[in-house]
């Protein structure tokens, strides 16, 4: 794979399966999940939108002081960013239906950041 671009940026992505954040009220979450998607829109849409309908692997990489169990509670918490990326790539589906097109694969990893350093790196890759 050849690493075409990335973007970092201040964007949180907590642990949505265990935790603190894992009973938060539903109106706490949804705005979380909101700022998410919103943010990726904001930063990415246009630098994003040259990939589109071409098959590529996105890397999701979280970057915080804590680690995270990447096999299951990892991808859950970067549900939200995947699903926006992937509206971006995938245009014209309904939202959260993108995300299984064949075009893209998907990883998640994560890099131990400083102290109090919350952000997100994505990594376009060509196959």
């Amino acid at each position: 794979m050849i690493l075409l671009k990335f973007w970092t940026l201040p964007i949180e992505i907590v642990n949505e399966a265990a935790g603190q954040h894992a009973n938060s009220h539903w109106r706490i979450k949804n705005a979380r999940h909101k700022k998410q998607k919103g943010l990726i829109h904001l930063f990415l849409k246009n630098e994003l939108s040259i990939y589109a309908n071409k098959p590529i692997t996105v890397k999701i990489v979280r970057i915080s002081p804590r680690m995270m169990d990447i096999e299951d509670n990892l991808p859950y918490a970067c549900k939200w960013v995947k699903d926006s990326i992937a509206d971006i790539l995938v245009p014209g589906l309904r939202p959260g239906i993108a995300d299984g097109s064949k075009l893209i694969t998907w990883e998640f990893g994560q890099e131990k950041g400083k102290p109090k350093e919350k952000a997100v790196r994505i990594e376009v890759y060509t196959e």
